[in-house]
């Protein structure tokens, strides 16, 4: 809004004046006209011991039996008229309730229109009344800038609550994790329903289960009778990389030398072995894998390492230890290409030896209908040997409401990288701490041993120097043969065992 320079320099001399009003004050007094005759011919203030004495007068007079005539008799005493003496002493009267009211409101008029809270009425009553007159002279440029100032208030308070809805399921930002985390244990959220009219729970995934697929994301094709309950089904799959959690060269040496110490393995040759311990190894990579990505999927981890900018794609279940909801946030989802927020539910989980599951339908109040299959699985690869396989699968029912082909398969792909690194992340932390275990152990059972042998060195070096020491007593001393440990010898003629 344009404000004209008159009025920003009127603001400012106002401003100033009002500062400048604390530090200098010149004053000259001017009798103010009288209440009742209106003359600004009265006497000069008196001092205070006069007003006393005046109201004291005012009091005795009115205490008086006849004021009328105790009024006349001073006024005689005092050579003054009896209307001089009364208008004198209502004036003194008026002046000094004034001075009891200015009192009470601060410590005086002067003192209260000095007073910060004074000035900060007086500076704010100027920037209104220049507010107002620019306002008034541009109407549409005030009713701009009004809008604009409630619109930034707006977004600064609720952009940290939930990232300002701008409608159902829409947010303008990304909205903060404790908002996605609370949302699926309200009561709205309790009371939805699940958005494929007609279809049953859990059935679309059964679909996905004979499916077999190499890494990467594709579309899976439909046969004819699939074509009937679906139209779009998108999958992505990845492997686990669990070759790095495999023992170094020098492990496995050590891991050989142990074997071939035992007597299981005496009978066998060095490359049995090898192979023995490189298989075992390699089982114990593989099942500790699998167990970490069972656990990524029960804690419904899903989207921790999915990368910026501004977390495109998140997955956050309900708060709580019941994880049968969920709220999964994609950015260009929602309305006019914003943050969408998609209600999730559990429609099935299933955790067997070989394959652990969770199924996910969508529910009243998203953005798309159909549901969305996280799944590890142990299976085999062209080499013969067994792997672990991450999948995320997005299907959409052929009478639901369709999402972008780019979209979902950037959705599947993202999810199924993030659950693949997540498990990656939690195996290298169990291996570490399994190592930490058996390295401290080692490492105190070295320390025992060390201890224990060198006591044993101790108390030997002890013997060996007693021993040592007697036999050269024994060689020098002509009575050694009535040694004693004790030190007490034999008295003549006493008894046969010393004390």
């Amino acid at each position: 809004m344009t404000i004209s320079i008159r009025l920003i320099t009127f603001a400012f001399i106002f401003f100033v004046a009002s500062l400048s009003g604390s530090f200098a004050l010149e004053a000259s007094f001017t009798h103010a006209p009288d209440k009742d005759t209106g003359s600004t011919d009265g006497p000069l203030p008196q001092s205070q011991k006069q007003r006393d004495q005046l109201t004291q007068l005012d009091q005795m007079i009115a205490k008086a039996t006849n004021p009328q005539e105790t009024l006349m008799k001073l006024a005689e005493a005092n050579g003054m008229k009896p209307e001089e003496l009364g208008e004198l002493l209502m004036r003194n009267r008026r002046d000094m309730e004034m001075a009891q009211g200015g009192s009470s409101g601060g410590g005086g008029g002067s003192g209260v229109m000095d007073s910060l809270p004074r000035k900060m009425i007086r500076i704010l009553a100027t920037f209104a009344m220049v507010a107002f007159k620019s306002a008034s002279a541009n109407p549409r440029a005030a009713t701009l800038v009004i809008l604009v100032f409630f619109s930034i208030a707006y977004l600064s308070i609720s952009a940290p609550r939930n990232g300002v809805l701008i409608s159902r399921g829409t947010t303008l930002l990304s909205p903060p994790g404790d908002f996605l985390k609370a949302y699926p244990s309200n009561d709205r959220f309790n009371g939805l329903k699940s958005s494929m009219n007609g279809v049953k729970s859990g059935s679309l995934s059964k679909i996905i289960l004979d499916e077999e697929g190499h890494d990467g994301v594709r579309t899976i094709p439909l046969s004819t009778k699939q074509k009937k309950t679906l139209s779009h089904v998108v999958s992505a799959k990845k492997s686990i990389p669990f070759e790095a959690l495999l023992p170094s060269e020098e492990e496995l040496d050590l891991m050989c030398e142990k074997e071939k110490e035992s007597k299981a393995f005496a009978s066998m040759d060095e490359e049995s072995i090898v192979k023995l311990v490189e298989g075992k190894a390699w089982e114990e990579c593989v099942d500790m894998a699998f167990s970490s990505a069972e656990d990524i999927i029960t804690a419904r981890r899903f989207s921790e390492f999915i990368p910026e900018p501004s977390s495109r794609i998140r997955f956050l279940p309900r708060s709580g230890l019941k994880k049968d909801a969920a709220t999964m946030v994609v950015k260009g989802m929602g309305n006019f290409g914003r943050y969408g927020i998609q209600p999730l539910r559990v429609a099935s989980e299933v955790e067997t030896e070989d394959i652990s599951s969770v199924v996910f339908y969508t529910l009243k109040g998203g953005h798309f209908d159909g549901e969305i299959k996280v799944s590890v699985e142990r299976c085999i690869d062209e080499d013969d040997d067994t792997n672990i396989a991450i999948s995320v699968s997005l299907a959409i029912p052929k009478s639901g409401r369709k999402i972008n082909a780019r979209l979902a398969s950037k959705i599947v792909d993202s999810l199924a990288t993030s659950i693949a690194n997540s498990t990656m992340t939690v195996a290298k932390q169990t291996l570490s701490r399994r190592l930490q275990s058996t390295l401290y152990r080692g490492k105190a059972r070295s320390r025992a041993t060390e201890k224990r042998q060198i006591a044993f060195n101790n108390m030997k070096k002890m013997e060996d120097m007693a021993r040592e020491r007697r036999r050269r007593w024994q060689r020098g001393n002509s009575d050694a043969g009535r040694y004693r440990p004790s030190g007490f010898r034999k008295p003549e003629g006493g008894p046969s065992r010393a004390f």
